[in-house]
């Protein structure tokens, strides 16, 4: 993820542990819960009239516009406070205008690792959920509130040239490893910085220097906060693995003051569980479970009217309870099902022709185009715990889903029956000379040129006469090393 970049601009703030520190000064300024609200949500362009207009085609383009939707929900208002808090308390201990700061800083790249006199202030908090059920598009809202790099070269009339990376987000490598880890780090450093090379240049022999680079790269640009998603793939990590690379993020946070975001599934809960001292850092501000929503929920009845505002059939269908039964039974409350179900029913209701999502047409399309996804519906539909936590080990993979959300057009006879119309041309109608038109029955004579060798083969003892002929040699041997030494 690659966030937006901005020279800063400083506002005096009245909490005294935040004021005369330029990193917190150049943030945007503190939300309340309806300024939040307002701007984490995203409902792009309403369905117009001249869009209905429009030929089917072109519609189907429409229906993918309800993917970029963000409804904002509770659980979305205390994340981004929590984050923002998380951000400003990570700084206060590291405001560059201090000697503390300073020597820290000189102190990572010299003999002496960490100053004894630096004062972490930095904190952590995790975010686990059911795959889908939104934590990546809630993250992504709310760190685009942030300028991703802010750009400082003055501050209170002096120079002060530096460059601020107020949040880094990436993934735990697929096979949970800490080379892995650090090659995505310096990738993402050098997107942040808008420099495509940047991780060229940070290329290590082994992983201690490595790990070393990276610590000061971290405190060079003031990281104000490490998000590391797919947290649970540490689960496939080496013997020893996982240890190493959650003792690597706690010192991360105790020794250099970096705040650290820990954000996976349910199944990351269990490699805390295994390090006591990285359970209670893990959770030190807090945990944000993302649970799948119940029927009755409030918030699901507001999403799901929302993004059934946004139709492009012919027939606008009302939200009747037989409906919103349907979405429930076949989503689960899993709001990335949701969106999925809604656009593929919309796109059979234009390409069938019946230009009107029903209650069956969600049904059919549910099982005919989301079979799938059964095996994990079927674990939470059951309600049983054990069943319940296989939930992500049943999903499948991300190339199944886009293949399931591929634009498959119109059923199979009606797309043979469309290619059976497209023909070539009809020839034009040339008069041919009276002259040229043979007599039917007239058979066409085909000359047929003698030769020797059909006179071979008409012969009865072929060898013999191609012997006599001199085509076959007499001599067996004549083409053998004996004669090619003579």
């Amino acid at each position: 993820m690659r966030g937006a970049k901005a020279l800063a601009s400083y506002t005096k703030q009245v909490i005294t542990e935040y004021a005369g520190n330029p990193l917190i000064e150049a943030l945007p300024p503190i939300l309340d819960e309806t300024a939040a609200a307002e701007l984490i949500s995203n409902f792009p362009q309403p369905v117009t009239p001249e869009e209905l207009e429009l030929d089917g085609a072109t519609r189907i383009h429409c229906i993918d516009r309800l993917r970029t939707v963000v409804q904002p929900f509770l659980l979305h208002l205390e994340l981004e406070s929590l984050l923002s808090l998380l951000i400003r308390r990570g700084y206060v201990g590291r405001n560059p205008t201090s000697a503390s700061t300073v020597r820290h800083l000189h102190s990572l790249s010299g003999a002496q690792r960490y100053h004894d006199a630096f004062k972490s202030t930095a904190d952590t908090f995790s975010v686990v959920g059911l795959s889908g059920i939104g934590k990546s598009t809630a993250l992504h809202a709310i760190l685009s509130l942030y300028p991703q790099t802010i750009r400082h070269e003055h501050y209170e009339g002096q120079q002060f040239v530096h460059t601020q990376i107020t949040w880094l987000k990436l993934d735990c490598p697929r096979d949970g490893s800490l080379a892995g880890f650090c090659q995505q780090f310096f990738h993402a450093v050098g997107q942040a910085l808008g420099d495509k090379d940047y991780h060229k240049r940070h290329r290590h022999r082994n992983i201690n220097d490595a790990l070393q680079q990276m610590e000061q790269v971290a405190s060079t640009f003031f990281i104000g906060a490490l998000l590391i998603d797919e947290l649970q793939n540490l689960h496939l990590a080496k013997t020893g693995g996982k240890e190493s690379m959650l003792n690597f993020f706690l010192h991360l946070v105790n020794n250099i003051g970096i705040p650290v975001v820990f954000i996976g599934t349910n199944s990351m809960i269990s490699l805390f569980s295994d390090v006591m001292r990285v359970a209670r850092r893990s959770c030190g501000g807090g945990m944000i479970e993302f649970k799948r929503f119940e029927k009755e929920d409030d918030e699901w009845r507001f999403l799901v009217e929302n993004l059934w505002s946004y139709q492009w059939c012919k027939q606008t269908a009302e939200l009747t309870p037989e409906i919103f039964e349907a979405l429930y039974e076949h989503t689960q409350g899993v709001t990335d099902f949701l969106v999925k179900l809604l656009v593929l029913s919309q796109r059979y209701a234009i390409q069938s022709g019946s230009e009107r999502v029903t209650a069956e047409t969600i049904v059919k399309v549910s099982n005919s185009k989301m079979q799938i996804l059964r095996p994990a519906l079927s674990a939470l539909r059951s309600r049983d715990l054990n069943r319940m936590r296989k939930f992500d080990d049943l999903l499948p993979i991300e190339e199944q889903l886009m293949e399931m959300m591929a634009f498959s057009g119109l059923g199979r006879a009606d797309r043979l029956a469309l290619l059976r119309g497209v023909t070539p041309p009809a020839r034009a109608n040339t008069a041919v000379p009276e002259a040229a038109v043979k007599k039917a029955g007239t058979p066409v004579a085909v000359a047929v040129e003698a030769s020797q060798a059909k006179a071979f083969s008409e012969h009865p003892d072929t060898l013999a006469e191609l012997k006599s002929a001199g085509w076959v040699t007499k001599d067996i041997f004549e083409f053998s090393p004996t004669y090619r030494r003579s």
